[in-house]
């Protein structure tokens, strides 16, 4: 009876605790918006004179302290446009990959500059099918639908607005078994220059 009680006291006071965290965490978060700059490319093996593509990024964000004044989380939800240029029988061409992308860093505040590090996960909304420019055959869903990776970077807030540089790392072969044989594995790498508001 008495560690059942002992038990039941554990728990409440672990439930209160979390309750009064989360209720904490609600009244102490900031919420914001990002927009800026995309430098991309995607390492496709056999894609040649591969090259940087140039695009942008907006979302929404919050700023939840974990430890006040030190440590914070910042979930981000945002439209991120990817992938990368190059060369098709002497002609340019451009894979666009557009993404929907959730960020959860976890953000070192000292001073004025956070330093931020944690998982993403994408979800391509565009760009389904690769032609085989040789033979234009069209391979379709010639890319996976999902990507995840990291995420790190420096901003630097000026209270309410903020600076930042982040790059973001796919982890995942971008290419399906299908398209393979012709591009090769090849992995998201994003580079961001970006400009938030803290409301």
């Amino acid at each position: 009876m008495k560690k059942s009680f002992q038990l039941f006291s554990s728990i409440t006071v672990l439930v209160l605790f979390i309750l009064i965290s989360t209720t904490q965490l609600q009244s102490q978060s900031r919420f914001g918006i990002r927009g800026g700059l995309n430098v991309s490319n995607v390492s496709f093996e056999n894609l040649p004179n591969r090259s940087e593509l140039f695009g942008y990024h907006v979302g929404i964000f919050a700023d939840m302290p974990l430890i006040n004044n030190f440590m914070y989380l910042q979930p981000e939800l945002s439209f991120s446009t990817k992938g990368v240029n190059y060369e098709a029988l002497g002609n340019e061409e451009t894979l666009n990959m557009n993404y929907v992308e959730f960020l959860l860093p976890v953000a070192f505040r000292l001073g004025n500059i956070d330093i931020q590090v944690g998982p993403t996960a994408g979800y391509l909304i565009t760009s389904a099918d690769y032609t085989v420019f040789e033979d234009l055959t069209v391979i379709e869903d010639a890319y996976n639908k999902f990507d995840a990776g990291l995420t790190a970077g420096l901003t630097y807030n000026f209270r309410n607005v903020m600076i930042g540089i982040r790059y973001n790392q796919g982890l995942v072969d971008v290419s399906t078994d299908r398209a393979e044989p012709f591009l090769g594995g090849g992995k998201n790498a994003t580079g961001q220059i970006s400009l938030g508001y803290k409301f």
